[in-house]
């Protein structure tokens, strides 16, 4: 087996948009300096996405003294091999006045909905890598209900009616279950 090609996120960046037979573009990420395409996302996927943008999003306009946007699907480059979109994001508002299409550096908190396509290999490596490249916690949301939130410290599970809080976000506390409510 012939080892993996590996580029560089300027390279990444550089490369044209890929489609698919149906002209639909073909979402890619770069993990390690692999380039790795993004499955389609189910319904409860985007369900989990939308409540968590809708909920900081809604947090963070009462709370214009925290400086601090939420943003969905925004493309960082993390690092020189690592280009992620993280599902929901979220920065200090000053990062956005960044010149170019997309962020420098890896969000304050990156918020991940795992797809039946992820493994647990690569969701690792991203945790890894969003930590070490400057994120203070990583969201990772499960198909089971529940939440693990990933920072140097240590990682939490939260599920049900437990509180999902961050010290990011002082004031800010809703039940993991609502993230997953129709």
């Amino acid at each position: 087996m012939a080892a993996a090609v590996l580029i560089t996120s300027e390279e990444f960046l550089t490369r044209p948009d890929t489609f698919d037979a149906s002209g639909n573009p073909i979402r890619e990420e770069l993990i390690n300096g692999e380039i790795v395409p993004m499955g389609f996302r189910s319904k409860r996927h985007d369900l989990v996405k939308s409540n968590a943008a809708i909920t900081i999003g809604v947090f963070l306009k009462a709370h214009p003294d925290l400086a601090l946007l939420a943003l969905s699907e925004t493309t960082f480059r993390v690092n020189e091999m690592d280009t992620f979109t993280p599902d929901v994001s979220v920065i200090r508002r000053d990062r956005f006045e960044q010149e170019g299409r997309l962020l420098e550096g890896a969000p304050e908190i990156a918020i991940e909905v795992v797809s039946p396509t992820d493994t647990a290999q690569g969701l690792r490596k991203k945790i890894k890598t969003y930590l070490e490249n400057g994120s203070l916690a990583v969201w990772i949301f499960y198909d089971d209900g529940s939440v693990l939130v990933h920072t140097r410290a240590g990682v939490r599970e939260l599920s049900g009616d437990q509180a999902l809080e961050d010290s990011l976000l002082p004031g800010f506390s809703a039940p993991v279950s609502s993230f997953f409510a129709v």
